[in-house]
Order: structure tokens, then sequence, then C-alpha cells
């Protein structure tokens, strides 16, 4: 089957609603299914409820909008009137409030049941979610513009949706269908000539092929599109690829070609969010050297600047660990009860339980070291995160035999002048963020 029929017999029909309710079609699964299971574990008086109540009522009425037409958005209608009051509920400031109004104006002045005018508004709200971290629901908006936008004729904007909600899939723990969609973008993005979308959509099977292990084969794959990228003058997508291969070169422990992949990758990047990862990596890879003064640089920078609130989360962590390791008992308890009140994705959440059951052994406190692992030993058996199941089977052997837990400083490092240069640069960036 093309790859234009399939998306377009994919597309999902669905049951009108009546005023001011929730029903959906019993006859198949319940739509934006996500912002339901977000709305149910938020307080009805919290702003963040009123927030996402008001996503859910846009969409709503989007796809009211595509399958019924333009009637549905009359002036004196329901569904207008509602979105505007739920928008009006929201607290002020926050930047979603501008966008769903957008949305709304959008949905207005369209003539037909097209979503070109409408798409580009719901991409940046699923953009939006994406920052904060709410894959799920971001996930979803990008679904509902793969269904309803015409990937003939808007097929760039479909391939974006596809790779964005490939990604969220992933950062979920769905891999098999996050592989499905990257290829569907892939195939897609080779149809009409798009050799970033192409090229995009190869970087995330690797990655996909990366978390599954076989590292290998995702370097080749990283290596061919780093390349590829440079023969068409695509300098952002060879930046990802080589940031991608600096991530591998991590896991293979070899941490100064990381750094020297990572700072690479950094030359070529426009987007904040990739130079973000980049300084992520950076900060990983040069811990693992020793060199933890850059590292701890690094995540400074990343946890009080950058724009995801995936990548703040991370450096959090990290920061917590590199607080226990040197022994800051109290630094720690800090970043630990911070995070502990985050609604973490299962893969952060994984390791930071896991971090927090090791920092505590460093600490001499067995009970709730064992506590933490065996919450860091459930979610990653859960999620089938089998590298972080083997880390905490490995640390609660440990607690029971070994006792307090100690560090193992990384081997004496002889740092080369092109890694110290790099040192110096974060060092700036740190201090010109006036983070400390």
């Amino acid at each position: 089957m093309q790859v234009a029929e399939a998306l377009f017999l994919a597309r999902s029909t669905y049951s009108d609603v009546g005023e001011k309710t929730l029903a959906f079609d019993s006859s198949g699964p319940m739509r934006h299914l996500p912002f339901f299971d977000e709305l149910a574990l938020l307080d009805d008086n919290d702003g963040n409820w009123r927030a996402v109540s008001a996503g859910l009522v846009l969409l709503r009425l989007v796809d009211a909008w595509v399958e019924e037409g333009p009637a549905v958005v009359a002036a004196d209608g329901w569904g207008v009137r509602s979105v505007i009051s739920a928008i009006d509920e929201m607290p002020e400031g926050l930047p979603a409030r501008a966008i769903l109004t957008s949305a709304l104006d959008a949905l207005c002045s369209a003539r037909t049941g097209d979503l070109h005018l409408v798409a580009p508004r719901l991409m940046a709200y699923a953009q939006l979610l994406d920052l904060d971290g709410k894959f799920a629901l971001a996930a979803d908006v990008y679904d509902t513009i793969i269904a309803h936008e015409d990937p003939v004729e808007e097929h760039e904007l479909v391939v974006n949706a596809l790779l964005r909600r490939g990604h969220c899939l992933r950062e979920l723990g769905d891999f098999a269908e996050a592989a499905d969609i990257f290829t569907t973008a892939g195939q897609l993005a080779h149809r009409y000539g798009d050799m970033i979308g192409t090229l995009r959509a190869r970087i995330g099977e690797a990655k996909i092929i990366m978390t599954r292990g076989n590292l290998p084969k995702a370097d080749a794959i990283l290596d061919e599109t780093a390349a590829r990228a440079s023969e068409y003058g695509l300098n952002e997508v060879r930046s990802r690829a080589t940031q991608d291969r600096a991530h591998i070169a991590h896991m293979r422990g070899q941490y100064d070609a990381a750094v020297r992949f990572a700072y690479d990758a950094m030359r070529d990047s426009v987007s904040d969010r990739e130079r973000d990862r980049i300084l992520n990596d950076l900060a990983g890879s040069f811990y693992m050297l020793g060199v933890k003064s850059a590292a701890r640089d690094a995540f400074l920078i990343l946890a009080a600047t950058a724009r995801e609130q995936y990548q703040r989360w991370a450096a959090s962590i990290n920061l917590m660990e590199l607080s226990a390791e040197d022994g800051m008992e109290l630094q720690f308890e800090r970043y630990r009860q911070q995070l502990a009140a985050a609604a973490l994705p299962p893969l952060l959440q994984t390791q930071f339980e896991l971090h927090a059951g090791r920092a505590y052994q460093v600490f001499g406190r067995g009970d709730q070291a064992r506590d933490w692992l065996g919450r860091a030993h459930a979610s990653a058996t859960r999620h089938a995160f089998n590298h972080l199941v083997f880390a905490a089977e490995e640390a609660l052997a440990a607690n029971e035999t070994a006792g307090r837990r100690v560090w193992q400083e990384p081997a004496a490092f002889d740092i080369p002048r092109d890694l110290k240069s790099i040192i110096q640069d974060l060092r700036e960036m740190r201090i010109l963020s006036a983070v400390t």
C-alpha cells in the first residue's frame, strides 16, 4: 500500500458530541485519551488542569470541524463558546493560552474544513507540550495533525508531525510504534524529494536501533546520514547525526571521541534545543573522563537554562548524583526533593530512582537505598529498560553485601589540548549564564 493511501485509510472517524459533554463513540477507543488521563491526575482547581482541559476542548472542536465542516464554528455555536470559556479559565501568561486562541481564530476564519490554516498552530501547541516533557499529550496532538492533514498536499508538515510523534513515543518507551512511524516518515519524505525529512527519519531509526543495543549498526547509519547531509549542505542535519554519534561513542566508553563528536556537532547546531542536548552529552563524557568541573558547569547551565523540561530534569538528576559523590548530602536532598515532586517520563524516573538509591548507599543508609533501588528495578522491568534492570539488580546485591558504597573515581586522564579548550569554553558559558 502506498504511504499516502495508508495515511488516508488510517484516519479515525468519530461520532458527534452533544453540548457540554465529553461523550465518545463506544464502538472505538476514546479520542484524545492521553488528555483524559492527564486530567484524571490533576485537581480541577489546578491551573494545569484548566490548561489541559482547554487543549482537549480545542482538539475536539478541530475533530468536529474537519469532519462536519465550518458550520460547527458558527459564532453562536456551543463548540466555540466552550473553547473560549476554557481558554479564559487558563492562568494568565501561559504560552499555551495564546497558541490555543490563535488556533481557534484560524478555525473560525477558515471557509472549509481544510486544516491548512490551523495545522501550524497545532504544531506550535504540540511542540510546547513536547518542550514541557508532556510527551503523551504532544504525541496526541501530532497524531491529530497526521490524521486530519493531507499527506500529499502538506507532506512536509505531515513528515514533521510523524517525526515528532516518533520522538515522543520513543521517550515514552514505545519503541515498536516509534520505529514504524520513523519508517513511514522516511517513505513519505523520500517520495516527495524531501531530503531533510528523509535523513531525519534515518536518524530516528538509528536512535531506536541504538536504544535496542545494536550500537555498531546505529553508528553506521548515523555516519552515512552525516555524510549525505554534508553532501547536500544540510549542516543542521549533519549536526544532529554527529551528536548521536557522540552518544554512541559515550555508550562504547570512547569518552574523548564522544567529546570531540559533540563539540563538532555544536558548531553547526542552530537550534537551542539541540545545543542543550549537546551540552548534556559533553557533560556526561567529561564526567566519565574524570573532569567533573566541566561536567558540573554543563549540567548547571542546562538545569537553569535548557528550553526543554526533559533536559532540565536530566541535568538535575546528574547534579544530584554529583552532589552525592562529593558527599554534599544537603545539596543532594534538595535535588532529590525537587525531582520527587516532578512528573518524570519513564526513563528519567527510572534513572532518578536508581541514582537516589546509589546515593543513599554512599551516605550509609541501607534501608532507604534498598527502597529506592527496588523502585528503580520495578520501573526498569515495567518499561523493559534492560540495562537499568541489570544496574538496579547489581546495586541491590551490593547493598546487601557491601554496606556503604564508595564511588569509583575514573582513572586519571591526560587531557589533550583540544579538550582543554572545550573545558574552558564550558566554564565561560557557565559564567556568562550567571549560574552557580
